[in-house]
């Protein structure tokens, strides 16, 4: 089944959002997924608890150590995807080495500190890669990028990438309030019902971003990061 790992050195840039988005996407497609929150602050354990979904198990694994263990227990019950949201430190990507990963995700926001630190997570996920013997593909996922302004900043933060030979997510997800009041309501359909405004727009940007994962961990070639990397989605 695949297995996506979202690491970032620093806290802040979206990474357990991105995870909660990709978990949703994945369960509208009909698809079963256990997310293991290995934060000490728990915050996936916390959004579960605002609403019950059939298809979405969450496990906290608070320690590194923790985190076989709630592998195990999520395996039984048969997901067809993994999620791991990591804490945000630098020791947060010792799980690669605790999983194989077919994907590791680091959310960069549109500053030159989120620009640093995704560098470094690309160094480090390269580093477990060359200890594993094995090909351990890493993306950097744009995130709170305005979906009709194109700022200055942003084009920099990729031209930078790129230039760093740090490979990015095509889809970004979009700075949308839906986004952060999916950690008061829950899912998207919760969003819609209380009439949350940017809900069915973050739901699309959510479905893109999905099929993105899903061509990267089905091996299928990926597409180059738009450029602006947000004109895909800049209509939502």
């Amino acid at each position: 089944m695949p297995n996506v790992v979202f690491i970032s050195p620093k806290g802040g840039a979206g990474k357990t959002t991105a995870a909660v988005a990709l978990a949703l996407g994945l369960a509208d497609r009909g698809l079963r997924v256990a997310m293991i929150d290995s934060d000490p602050n728990k915050p996936l354990v916390h959004w579960a608890g605002l609403q019950h979904r059939e298809k979405i198990s969450v496990h906290p694994a608070p320690t590194v150590p923790d985190i076989r263990d709630a592998a195990r227990e999520a395996q039984r019950r048969n997901p067809d995807w993994f999620i791991l949201d990591t804490e945000g430190t630098e020791r947060g990507a010792v799980v690669l080495a605790a999983l194989r990963p077919d994907l590791v995700l680091t959310p960069v926001a549109g500053s030159q500190l989120d620009l640093r630190e995704a560098i470094k997570a690309a160094e480090m996920v390269q580093l477990f890669a060359r200890r594993g013997g094995r090909e351990l593909p890493h993306r950097a996922l744009l995130t709170r990028v305005p979906a009709a302004v194109k700022p200055k900043m942003l084009k920099t933060v990729v031209e930078q990438l790129r230039a760093a030979d740090v490979q990015i997510l095509p889809t970004p997800l979009l700075e949308k309030e839906a986004f952060r009041a999916l950690f008061h309501f829950g899912g998207f359909d919760a969003l819609e019902a209380n009439g949350v405004f940017g809900a069915a727009a973050a739901r699309q940007n959510t479905a893109r971003y999905v099929a993105d994962v899903i061509d990267l961990v089905q091996g299928e070639a990926p597409r180059r990061a738009e450029e602006p990397p947000f004109a895909r989605t800049a209509q939502a």
